[in-house]
């Protein structure tokens, strides 16, 4: 055998032996901390993934907030040092803001309506997220978001006495504290405990789950049903890493994925609500909202969504959502 007809075998042995799949690791973000329901299910959906593809695409997890805040996450996405967050509507909202009309206050009466309005949309929004190079793996939620304090606030001009934790940078919070005369003080998640402390702030909103979570519980003795909102989620990875992935393995991860986190849904709406008659077990006092205010809670919330069309969401956008809620009611009149 010449040294030619050699080396065009060997050419054609190598193009002919089977190519090993690839080694995808997939950076997963998240300021949920552990021990909560929220990282169980990342972690059973990384075990999945990696039975499903004998460990060819593995799933690597930051809880707590290690990597920064969610706008931090995103940045680290676009170059590429982390792949994806579970992230909350604040994540979210940075990458398509319209998402945040699943959270304005006073906008939904139930979990029923937010659903309904949630998967009416899925498509639009999951367009959206993939527009922006986000790939869509299922929804998360955080859950109603009520404000806690460790000082009595009966009605809303009490409250408006309160010196409120808000998300600093958030759009929506802010202009609900604005609309709503609540007195804000914009920090980082990551310095709520510590100016609860130090007396800088006495007051701060999440859902009761959450809250127990990030520890906050510790330092608040009131809880109000006044909501600022209900708290959406939602798991993305950067589209450029979910392509590498093999296309046979996408489908079944997204399945799975999906699977895990509407199981998700359910376990943080049982969560808090364990969690509320926990708290007033441990002595912390649920103040009711008044009859008298809610038109008042009402009436604002309609200003806040209104006063966000053109910066957050569309007109269109708004009037959609406001005839999926009618026609929620209105199927829900029925039944009754």
């Amino acid at each position: 055998m010449t040294k030619l007809s050699a080396l065009i075998l060997s050419l054609g042995l190598a193009a002919a032996a089977p190519v090993a799949a690839q080694e995808v690791k997939i950076r997963i973000a998240t300021q949920a901390p552990e021990g909560t329901v929220w990282l169980d299910a990342i972690k059973d959906i990384q075990k999945t993934v990696a039975k499903g593809t004998k460990n060819r695409v593995k799933f690597e997890i930051f809880p707590n907030g290690t990597q920064g805040d969610e706008k931090a996450v995103i940045e680290r996405m676009d170059v590429g040092v982390i792949h994806g967050g579970l992230f909350t509507g604040i994540g979210l909202g940075e990458i398509l803001p319209k998402i945040r009309i699943l959270e304005v206050p006073f906008l939904y009466e139930s979990t029923e309506e937010i659903d309904a309005v949630k998967y009416a949309l899925e498509d639009e929004f999951v367009k959206g997220f993939e527009e922006k190079g986000f790939t869509f793996l299922g929804w998360a939620e955080v859950g109603w978001a009520y404000i806690f304090s460790n000082k009595k606030a009966k009605t809303l001009p009490e409250l408006r006495k309160r010196k409120i934790w808000v998300w600093q940078g958030d759009p929506l919070a802010e202009r609900t504290f604005k609309v709503y005369g609540l007195s804000g003080v914009p920090l980082p998640l990551t310095d709520v405990l510590t100016s609860l402390q130090t007396g800088m702030i006495d007051s701060v909103y999440n859902s009761p789950y959450g809250l127990v979570g990030l520890q906050w519980h510790r330092k608040v003795k009131y809880m109000s049903r006044m909501t600022v909102g209900h708290g959406t989620g939602a798991l993305l990875v950067s589209t450029k890493q979910w392509k590498k992935i093999r296309p046979k393995w996408r489908g079944r991860i997204q399945k799975a994925a999906r699977k895990r986190l509407d199981r998700l849904l359910v376990e943080v709406r049982e969560k808090n609500e364990e969690t509320i008659t926990e708290l007033e077990q441990a002595g912390t006092t649920v103040i009711p909202l008044s009859k008298d205010e809610i038109p008042t809670y009402k009436k604002l919330g309609a200003e806040v969504a209104d006063s966000l069309c053109g910066t957050l969401w569309s007109k269109e956008l708004l009037a959609k959502v406001r005839g999926i809620i009618a026609a929620e009611r209105a199927k829900k009149k029925k039944a009754d």
